[in-house]
Formats: C-alpha cells, structure tokens, sequence
C-alpha cells in the first residue's frame, strides 16, 4: 500500500496536469504503451502474451485494455493518464485524442 502512495505521489508531481509531453515521463509511457500494443497486436498480428512482453518497460506503470471488435487499445498509467490507439488499416495505429 505505501508503494502505491508513494507511486501516486511521484506521479502526480511529475505530471501536474500538464498537456503533452513536455517534463511528463508518465504520459509519453503511457500513449507510447497504447500505440505499440496496438501496432503488435493489429498490425504485426503477434500473440497478445508476446506483445505485453514486447512492449513492457520498467517499471511498467500503463496498463492495457484490449477491445478486439474496435481494433482499438486503451491503456492507463497509474489510474490517472489515459490514452488509446486505434488501428487505421493500412496506416497501422494511430493514437486518438
């Protein structure tokens, strides 16, 4: 539980609110999570156990939900950042705003 805490804290300092990717490390690992799954998922059609390992990073604070009708991956960072990528065809993924 105090992990946690202290999890939330550092990233609530970190971020701050702000839009974008300027000083924020949380909110550039969580839209670059949504992407890549999506693009390993969707466009590389790998196994979905390959690509949560291929697109894990330490330490892994995004999360990801998977709607497979959509084509669309959402993840979330810390229960606070969101972000989703969406596949377009034969442009791959693109993040959604």
């Amino acid at each position: 539980m105090r992990l946690r805490v202290l999890a939330l804290t550092i990233a609530a300092l970190a971020g701050c609110g702000d839009e974008g990717y300027d000083n924020n490390d949380v909110v550039l690992a969580v839209h670059q999570k949504a992407k890549e799954m999506c693009s390993c998922l969707f466009v590389m059609e790998l196994p979905e156990a390959q690509c949560v390992a291929w697109t894990k990073v330490t330490p892994d604070v995004a999360k990801v939900t998977i709607d497979r009708a959509a084509k669309r991956v959402e993840a979330h960072a810390l229960g606070l950042w969101p972000a989703s990528a969406r596949f377009r065809g034969r442009t791959g993924c693109a993040l959604e705003d």
